[in-house]
């Protein structure tokens, strides 16, 4: 039992302001047992973002703006709400040789989120963003509330361990509902995921003999790419770089319809264009051949999304050309052939799934991320679109986001990871390097050069 002055104490002191919400807060703890340990396990794909710390910052960035201002006492209420209904969001990460796992930790809400009222967002995004979540952290994520000329800008930076892109769709907009239900109708905000973090939820929606057949798909495909972006060195820095380029209504419908009427998605053309961009910028000829990364949710194989937590359930497609193509049509094309190709595999994304449980269930973590090294090979070229963020699922009082951004981790050279996103009809992609000067401007030119090839389209 849950010793209810001390509890109310504990959430009074975090910064939660709402007695009625502490009383709905303290029942939805008792209700649920589970939420209440103070050590939880790190799940396989905690442990596989962990490793990457030796390939980027494994800091994942978003930002959702809308055309209001928020009252932020309410929210930050129902932040905390969140925080207490999935703890290892409030945890360090401890790095035991043998096994690490998330510590709960104390904090404050003012910790999470950061309220400012600013001038020029620009530059309040771009610093903020370029932060990281250090493991050791009491928090494993940061909410920059912005205030400008009457939005509010929500700039959030976190552990990537926690989640990836879909799961920060389930985390927001899980808040947007209970924000919106205890603003209009003073519900208390406490219908937080506490879902299952496994990787293995991925299977149990396949039937029976399909699971049996996906856990055997051992093979490992992570091929090695020799080309990169034409960074003058490799040389390593601790400076976050961040580009983005956005590309008009207009253009991103003219877009989206010049890739339908040649038998391909927005993810295709937007490999195509990454391609050609990349061409454009480093000599390589039509006959080269290369391989471009291509960030697949597993989610696809899930029907019940309602027992999955906050977590991460991602995997990679290789979209690998024999040639790249004369001009962007024609690579388009050659991509569309091969995710077609890749999208048929009933198993697409389960690959290397049971050989990475096998290394992390059979060894102690130390040894098995130095045998997973060994058949692991960080994506230098890759895409990742996160999709469409102004659906219902984001919506706060009946209003859909204005604006978005999705950036990446900061990566080390030479990896280049495009991520992408639309929003109220608008296409943007952006990179995040961790870099110099010079890298900077070989970033702005490839974009400049991958803006232009769909602009000219």
């Amino acid at each position: 039992m849950i010793d209810y002055s001390k509890e109310f104490a504990s959430l009074k002191n975090k910064g939660l302001t709402d007695e009625n919400v502490i009383n709905a807060l303290i029942k939805h703890k008792e209700e649920n047992p589970r939420i209440l340990k103070s050590i939880y396990p790190t799940e396989m794909y905690d442990k596989v973002n962990l490793m990457c710390r030796n390939y980027m910052d494994i800091t994942a960035r978003f930002e959702v703006d809308y055309d209001f201002i928020i009252d932020i006492e309410k929210f930050k209420n129902t932040v905390i709400c969140c925080l207490e209904c999935a703890p290892f969001m409030h945890s360090q990460v401890i790095m035991s040789p043998i096994a690490p796992y998330w510590k709960v930790a104390d904090y404050r809400i003012d910790d999470m989120v950061i309220f400012k009222e600013v001038t020029d967002i620009e530059k309040a995004r771009t610093e903020f963003l370029k932060n990281a979540i250090p493991l050791k952290c009491n928090v494993q994520m940061k909410i920059g509330v912005f205030i400008c000329e009457n939005k509010t800008h929500f700039v959030f930076y976190w552990n990537h361990m926690l989640f990836d892109g879909g799961g920060f769709k389930a985390f927001w907009s899980d808040i947007c509902k209970n924000y919106t239900l205890y603003i209009e109708k003073n519900i208390p905000p406490v219908a937080f995921s506490s879902g299952s973090r496994k990787y293995t939820e991925v299977y149990k929606d396949l039937p029976p003999d399909k699971q049996k057949q996906a856990k055997k798909q051992f093979i490992g495909i992570s091929p090695k790419q020799k080309k990169s972006l034409p960074f003058k060195n490799n040389d390593k820095t601790d400076n976050v770089i961040i580009v983005y380029r956005e590309i008009s209504e207009t253009e991103t419908k003219k877009a989206m319809e010049f890739a339908k009427n040649n038998g391909a998605t927005v993810t295709d053309l937007l490999i195509a264009a990454y391609i050609t961009a990349l061409g454009n910028i480093s000599g390589m000829t039509a006959d080269d051949d290369i391989s471009v990364a291509c960030a697949t949710d597993l989610r696809r194989h899930i029907k019940d999304l309602s027992t999955i937590g906050y977590t991460n359930h991602v995997s990679f497609g290789h979209c690998a050309l024999k040639r790249k193509g004369e001009n962007l049509t024609e690579t388009l094309k050659l991509v569309s052939e091969k995710t077609k190709e890749l999208k048929s595999d009933e198993f697409m994304g389960l690959h290397g799934l049971p050989l990475l449980n096998l290394a992390y269930k059979t060894m102690i973590y130390l040894q098995a991320e130095n045998v997973v090294k060994l058949f692991y090979n960080n994506p230098t070229l890759s895409v990742s679109n996160v999709g469409n963020v102004d659906k219902s699922g984001f919506e706060i009082s009946g209003k859909s986001p204005c604006d978005a951004l999705v950036v990446g981790a900061a990566k080390n050279k030479p990896c280049a990871v495009m991520t992408c996103l639309s929003v109220q009809g608008r296409l943007k992609f952006s990179m995040c390097l961790r870099g110099n000067e010079d890298d900077e401007a070989v970033l702005n030119k490839f974009f400049d050069e991958m803006k232009k090839e769909i602009q000219d389209i």
